[in-house]
């Protein structure tokens, strides 16, 4: 390659962002991240969660936003533990037949716990996960009532998917995930039901260690997230 070619090559990476050395990215498990998640709980409204609006009032919720954070620990050949945790209002709406009340309520969840990767091929890893999971609905307010929520719940999920490097700078997860605390429990006295949710992530490597990353998980708490890593 001529002298020309190679500093057209290099202002063109540097334009994108993306500098020689990235091109050595691999789909691992040593990162922390963190940053924006918005989050929509279903059935809220008719599980009888939410108590204090009277027996004529009528609850609706909507999309909320909050933050969020999470990391990995990769050791050994192949095993990595992790955690996450996200903290997301919930939009809420009182209504007495006459007038509409607004205001919010909070989802914290957070997990731990172990996970091993097996390397397919230098760019592909299939994993699985077993962790501790716990949900909770906390916070409720809306000017005018007096709300109350008692819901907290907590167990062992379970999760398989796979990473893969599309391109030096480009990662994509896809993941099928089992959780006891997914969704609201209609009846009985368990606060939530199990669920499967299915999830799908972008990261973009702008730098070596640094990149921008996107998710959305559907289920019955299903979630959508926008934040950085950085990866060791």
């Amino acid at each position: 390659m001529s002298t020309r070619h190679k500093m057209i090559t290099l202002a063109a990476a540097l334009a994108l962002g993306i500098p020689a050395a990235a091109a050595a990215q691999d789909p691992g498990f040593m990162y922390i991240e963190g940053g924006f998640i918005t989050s929509f709980v279903n059935d809220v409204e008719n599980s009888g969660t939410i108590t204090g609006a009277g027996g004529t009032a009528e609850l609706e919720t909507d999309a909320g936003g909050g933050g969020f954070i999470g990391g990995a620990w990769q050791f050994g050949e192949n095993v990595h533990v992790f955690g996450e945790f996200s903290s997301a209002s919930q939009e809420l709406e009182v209504r007495d037949g006459t007038d509409t009340f607004e205001g919010e309520f909070d989802v914290v969840r957070w997990r731990i716990g172990v996970g091993y990767a097996y390397p397919v091929s230098p760019k592909v890893d299939l994993y699985g996960r077993l962790s501790f999971d716990n949900a909770e609905f906390k916070d409720v307010e809306v000017a005018g009532f007096n709300l109350d929520t008692d819901v907290d719940g907590n167990g062992i999920g379970g999760e398989i998917g796979m990473t893969w490097a599309a391109t030096p700078a480009i990662q994509l997860q896809g993941h099928l995930r089992y959780t006891p605390v997914g969704e609201i429990a209609p009846e009985g006295s368990d606060s939530f039901d199990s669920d499967i949710l299915v999830g799908v992530n972008g990261r973009w490597y702008f730098r070596p260690d640094l990149a921008l990353v996107a998710g959305y998980e559907f289920g019955k708490i299903t979630t959508v997230n926008v934040g950085v890593r950085y990866a060791f």
